[in-house]
This record gives structure tokens, sequence and C-alpha cells, in this order.
């Protein structure tokens, strides 16, 4: 009841192309809601710029090897989204309910949207879940600018509500955080590796938390973007850019190490990007390395799983 009832088809899809539900390897839900953004408003057109970016790259990926054209993707089109948070994150935690009941271990692809919305996916995934964040920020704060529920609050309100186990939350990339927001991560032993880390000594000691995440008794992972994650070098249009960030190419292995561990532990895995603001992408080159982390998504998902119709091409220039 709740996919017809808070879900609207889109003008676009993702890819341009749509498998029946039944069949779909992943499942794509749009979420336009950005109430609680502070700086650079916007993100409530992304899930409509993502789709059409997706349209229009290729579906290839050099880092599996696969064209996943034919992979089967279906798009649920968007969440009717409310003004007030609380009630917005109550829809998208029915419909996160609704599609992991329907289609119990099929990839889930949630495209925001503020980053507020990861909330709403982990109250409809339910307990025991393991969540990769990849973020600039540490999003710890007790409230911002009168919410309790926003974009810079929603990792804590997440521990303090207990959708997520502190010890299940690994944070990587940050380099943007308040006092309070660190005292948190502490007091609470939230794990992490942050973005000048990282680049001073390249992603093995993250690849290695992520192993370690994942050997923790989840039963699913949830790997959440915010694509400030990235240098606004490569991702100049989103809603809170910060210098010093990651590359593509280290967000993709990290993204793939994380879905091939899961996999080899059994571990559904699902994922969200959030914070592309498109007003503030020039070219719209934001939105399309948001699609191609999509791609990538669900190439690693094609690699682990049988009957998924991708075509191994490898490098052509290859000895």
């Amino acid at each position: 009841m709740a996919l017809e009832l808070y879900l609207s088809r889109s003008l676009y899809l993702f890819g341009g192309v749509d498998f029946p539900a039944e069949e779909a390897l992943a499942h794509v839900v749009g979420v336009p809601y950005d109430s609680t953004s502070s700086f650079r408003a916007g993100s409530r057109e992304a899930p409509r710029e993502i789709r059409w970016a997706a349209a229009n790259i290729e579906f290839y990926s050099p880092r599996t090897g696969l064209d996943i054209e034919a992979v089967p993707i279906h798009d649920h089109g968007d969440l009717a989204v409310a003004v007030e948070p609380r009630e917005t994150l109550d829809r998208l935690r029915r419909v996160v309910e609704a599609l992991a009941e329907r289609y119990p271990g099929r990839g889930l692809v949630v495209l925001g949207g503020e980053h507020t919305i990861t909330y709403g996916v982990l109250a409809g995934l339910g307990h025991d879940t393991c969540l990769l964040v990849l973020d600039a920020h540490l999003d710890m704060r007790d409230e911002y600018m009168g919410h309790k529920y926003s974009h810079a609050t929603f990792l804590r309100r997440a521990v303090e509500d207990r959708l997520v186990e502190p010890r299940h939350v690994l944070h990587i990339g940050s380099r943007a955080f308040v006092a309070e927001e660190a005292v948190f991560a502490r007091e609470r032993g939230i794990r992490g590796v942050s973005a000048l880390r990282l680049l001073r000594a390249g992603p093995g000691e993250a690849v290695q938390a992520i192993r370690e995440l994942l050997a923790g008794g989840c039963r699913r992972l949830h790997i959440s973007v915010d694509m400030d994650v990235f240098d606004p070098a490569y991702a100049p249009g989103v809603g809170n850019p910060e210098p010093e960030g990651l590359t593509p190419s280290h967000v993709l292995e990290l993204l793939h190490a994380a879905v091939s561990g899961a996999a080899e532990k059994g571990l559904p895995v699902s994922l969200d990007v959030v914070e592309v603001s498109p007003p503030h992408d020039p070219g719209g080159v934001t939105s399309v390395l948001a699609a191609k982390l999509v791609v990538e998504y669900v190439a690693a998902l094609a690699k682990t799983s049988r009957g998924a119709r991708a075509r191994p091409i490898g490098d052509p220039f290859s000895a």
C-alpha cells in the first residue's frame, strides 16, 4: 500500500529504460526534498537530473569489465514529500519497508534530496544495519537552524534513536565539523577515516575499516554518499562544498570494496546518493558523477549475482 500511496512516476527513468519490478536487480526511488537545506538549496531537483544524466552516459563499468545495459533496473518514481521533515521521513520509512518486504535481497538506490533522507532509509531497513557514510561533514549536530531532524543532524539522530548502533557506523571523508560533533563521535565510539588521512596515505586504511565494519555482525549494509565527499573540482554542484575532498577514483574504489565485501558475507546492500544541487552545478557534471556512482553500484551487484544479464567486455586495449 505504501508504494502506491506515497510514490508517483517520474518524467524520467534511471538510464531511460524500465524493467518489470519483479525482475529487477536494483530498485530506484527518488526523494526530491531539501526543506532544511541551509546554504545552496536545490537538491529537490537532483533525482530528475541524475536520472537524465544516467540516460546519457554509458553503462560500462571499467572496474568490473561489465556492460550492465541489460541488467534489470526498475524505477519506482519519486516520494510524495511533505514540508515537515518528520512526515517526509515517515513516508520514506514506509516505502523502504515495503520494498524490502516485497523484493528481499534486491538492490535499492535512493536518490536525494538532502542528507536528512538517510534517516528515513535507515528507519525502513530496520535494526542490525551497518552504515557506511562518505561525507565531508559529520552531520552529528544536536540541532541546526532550529531543526532536530535536518541534513546537519541526521547521523546523530539515527544513533540516538537506535536506528543504527555506533559500532555499526563507519564515516569516511570528514573534513568539516564543529566541536560538539567531534565530542559526540568520540563518546559514542564511532569509527572513521578523515579525508586528510586518506589523501596522505591512500585508501588502504579505509578499505580495511570497511572490512572490519562488515565483520561486526550486521545483517545488511547501507552506503550513504553525500556528494560533497568529493573535492569541489569534481563535484561543484553540492549544497555545502568543502575543499580537500576525495577523487572519483577514491570513492569508486571504496564503493566496490564495500559491495564486494558485503557480497562475500551474503549481505544485501543498499545505496543513497544525496546533496546534488543542480542549480549550482555547472554543466551538470555533479549529476553525471552521481549517476556514475549508481551505475558502478549496480555493476558491483551484477558481478556477484547470478543471472544478472551483465555482458563481460573487459579492457579492449589489454594484451
